[in-house]
Parts: structure tokens; C-alpha cells; sequence
């Protein structure tokens, strides 16, 4: 037997579905998918929330904007450490007790720190720890949240659901940094970190309503080694999986680092602060949420042919565009455009994924997938180095034209990507 699902998975289910569908349609129709978006913003909107709060506190307590990185650096390098065989425990193991374990792992780093902060006991290393830690928690929460959709919604509403997830990860983005600098100015950043607290918590709470979602039988008798390379086998052997990610990994790498350089353009290039900032941040966030919203209620969208590279190459094409305007307000307008072509880019694009793979292999699919999230350090370093010396529009200009020259390349390559619906026979050849 199989993980635990909802009826209707397959082709055939696939085939008796309308082209077109309620935005919402996913939320309405299926409690377990309600109840994973629910805890979904619950978590990543803390998670937001503690970015900005860790990166307050580290500069509070050291001056220090290397130390300042390092925090930011040590978050984020678990992603690279354990995306893949987290990928291998997401087919072996219930992924709804993955999820609640790594859900404790966070909510106990995050009160853990606020204790620390309240009784005046924190230390600048105890922020590294915590700091690593919570990165490697994220880096389950994640991927697991990412693959039990495919456990809850049925083939046919998967580019739906998987759309709606992304709005609310979306949504999140916005949401989360905005409460972070009005919680950190009122209540001071040990309230921040227990309003972290608090949401995880409730997160933790819903997550609790989720069904199982066991293994098969087949997957748990493999040794790791051999599951490992089983999933890594998969993708090797699809043309179309192979380049789908490659085209989540290139523009990852070398254009989502233009919003590390944000605050450079804001006071550098453009002239507008921290309020210019904030608003240039608000408005990629929005475009980035009304494009998933798009993607959720245009089911047609994502059978497309190339939807996916034609998005990608846009996204590098404007952040090109961004890179040299001198004028805030189409500053304004390609950085929304920018967030709608990215959202729009990663939600197809990871609707496809979902779609070309068996569940069995689902978990060491998306492993791989979130190790793309994780290149996005390999890009910020060059990008900054070379902003350093000769500005941002150099830097992200270097940056987006090898981006669209590896887009064309990996197109060319697979051509497969400019097929529309994903193909099931290539998958089932991999299984054969």
C-alpha cells in the first residue's frame, strides 16, 4: 500500500477535469489541504518574522554587519547540507511526523532565544547556534510542506494547489517582514521572538490535524544508499526532469540575487532610503502573490508549452530592465513585474515537477528541487563582490545575461521543456 491520499490521483482523474477552476478551489474542496496552507502561513510567516528579528539582534549585539551575514549565512547553508537526504527520509518515513518533528524543532529554538533574550542570558553564540539550528529545521519544514500537497489534492487539482501554496508562501514574504519592524520597535526584539513562538506554536497545533502519510512498503525496504540513488536516478534519466532542474537552479543562482542588492539600488542607484526600500520590497511581494493567485485560477496556464522558460527568461529580462532605470516609479513597476514573472516561473515550474514523478519518489525529488533554493548564496556572493567594485547594474547585469544565455542553452539542450502537459510515459519509463 501506498501513502495515505485523497481519491483521484492519476490520469484519468486528470482528464475529466474542467480547463478552468475556482482560485480557492483546492481550500474548499479538500479539509487536509485547508488545514496544511493554514499552518503553512502560520510557520512561514514566523519564520519571515525571525529573519529580521535575528538579523536586528545580531547587529544589536555586535555592530557587526560581517556577524550580521554569518547569521544570515548559517541559516541558510543547511538548505545545501540537508536537502537531499531529506529528500530520502521524506519516502521512508511518515511525512506528517517529519513535519511535526521538525515544526518542535522550531518552535523550541524560537522560545528557547526569547527565554535567553528575557532573562538577559543571550550571547552572540547562542544566535549562531540558534541560528543554524532553525535553518536545519526549515530546511525539513520546507520540502515536506512542498511534497504532502501532492498527498492531499488529487492530479487534476494539483496546479491549483500548488499555485494557492505558493500565494500564501508569497503572501508570507510580505506579511512576515512587515510585522517584524513594528513588533521589534514596540515590544522590542524579545517580544519578536515570542510572537515567533506564538506562531509556531499554532502552527505546530494545526499541524497535529493532518492525516498520515506513510510510506510504501517497497520504499522502506531499500537501503538509503539505495533510495538515494534510486531518486537521483530518476532525474538523471528524464530529459524533461533533468531540465526542469536546471531551470530552477539557473535563474535561483543568478538572478533572484538582485533582492539582496535591493538596499544598494534603494540608496545608491535610486536615491529613496529605507522607505524607498520597503516599498520597492512590498510591491515585489504583492506581484508575487496576485501572479500565484493567477496561476491557482487559470489551470490552462500551466499545459502552456515553455510557460515555464518563457517566465524565467522574463524574469532575468526585466531585473535587467530594473538594473539601470534611474526612475523610481518604473523602479516600482519592474520590480512588481519581476515578482509576478518569478512567482508565476516557480509555481508552474514546480507544478510540473509534481506531476512528472511517482509519490514513491516524491520526497528525493523535491530534496534535490530545494537544493536549487539553496544556490541562491553561490550567486549573492559574485553579485556582491562585483557591486562592490563597480556598482549593482554591473553586477546584476553580469548576472542576467548569463542567466538568459543558460536558459537558451538548457532549452536547446531539452528540448522536452517546451512540451505543455508533463510526460507521464517518459516518468513510467523511469519506473520500468
Amino acid at each position: 500500500m501506498g501513502r495515505t491520499t485523497v481519491p483521484g490521483h492519476g490520469d484519468a482523474a486528470r482528464a475529466t477535469m474542467p480547463a478552468g477552476t475556482s482560485v480557492l478551489h483546492s481550500l474548499r474542496a479538500y479539509p487536509g489541504f485547508r488545514i496544511l496552507f493554514g499552518s503553512t502561513l502560520g510557520t512561514n510567516s514566523a519564520f519571515w518574522m525571525w529573519n529580521i528579528a535575528a538579523g536586528w539582534l545580531a547587529l544589536e549585539m555586535t555592530n557587526s554587519p560581517f556577524f550580521v551575514g554569518l547569521t544570515g549565512f548559517l541559516g541558510g547553508i543547511p538548505t545545501l547540507i540537508f536537502s537531499i537526504p531529506g529528500g530520502v527520509i521524506l519516502d521512508r518515513v511518515d511525512r506528517r511526523l517529519v513535519l511535526l518533528l521538525a515544526q518542535g524543532m522550531v518552535t523550541v529554538v524560537a522560545s528557547v532565544v526569547a527565554l535567553l533574550l528575557m532573562f538577559d542570558r543571550m550571547l552572540p553564540w547562542h544566535l549562531l547556534i540558534a541560528a543554524f539550528l532553525n535553518g536545519t529545521a526549515m530546511a525539513f519544514v520546507f520540502p515536506t510542506r512542498n511534497a504532502l500537497v501532492a498527498n492531499l489534492v488529487p492530479a487534476h487539482d494539483l496546479a491549483n494547489a500548488v499555485a494557492l501554496n505558493a500565494a500564501g508562501q508569497n503572501a508570507t514574504r510580505v506579511v512576515g517582514p512587515a510585522l517584524a519592524g513594528p513588533l521589534i520597535a514596540s515590544l522590542g526584539v524579545v517580544g519578536t521572538f515570542f510572537a515567533c513562538t506564538a506562531s509556531q506554536v499554532a502552527a505546530f497545533v494545526i499541524t497535529l490535524k493532518l492525516p498520515s502519510a506513510r510510506p510504501s512498503p517497497s520504499a522502506v525496504r531499500r537501503t538509503l544508499w539505495g533510495s538515494l540513488i534510486e531518486g537521483l536516478s530518476v532525474i538523471w534519466r528524464s530529459e524533461y526532469l533533468t531540465g526542469l532542474m536546471i531551470l530552477a537552479a539557473v535563474p535561483t543562482m543568478l538572478v533572484m540575487p538582485y533582492s539582496n542588492l535591493l538596499p544598494v539600488f534603494a540608496e545608491h542607484e535610486l536615491g529613496i532610503g529605507a522607505s524607498g526600500l520597503g516599498l520597492l520590497m512590498a510591491v515585489n511581494g504583492a506581484g508575487a502573490v496576485l501572479a500565484s493567485l493567477l496561476v491557482a485560477g487559470w489551470r490552462r496556464l500551466t499545459d502552456l508549452p515553455g510557460v515555464q522558460v518563457w517566465t524565467a527568461a522574463g524574469f532575468a529580462t526585466v531585473v535587467l530592465a530594473f538594473s539601470w532605470t534611474p526612475s523610481p516609479l518604473l523602479a516600482s513597476v519592474l520590480t512588481f513585474m519581476a515578482g509576478a514573472l518569478s512567482a508565476i516561473y516557480l509555481a508552474v515550474n514546480n507544478t510540473k515537477i509534481h506531476l512528472s514523478v511517482d509519490d514513491s519518489v516524491r520526497g528525493r525529488v523535491l530534496g534535490v528541487y530545494l537544493l536549487t533554493w539553496g544556490l541562491l548564496p553561490v550567486g549573492t556572493l559574485p553579485a556582491g563582490a562585483i557591486a562592490n567594485r563597480y556598482g549593482a547594474p554591473v553586477a546584476m547585469t553580469v548576472l542576467t545575461l548569463l542567466a538568459l544565455a543558460l536558459i537558451l542553452l538548457t532549452t536547446l539542450r531539452f528540448r522536452a521543456l517546451l512540451r505543455g502537459e508533463p510526460p507521464r510515459v517518459e516518468a513510467a519509463r523511469q519506473r520500468g
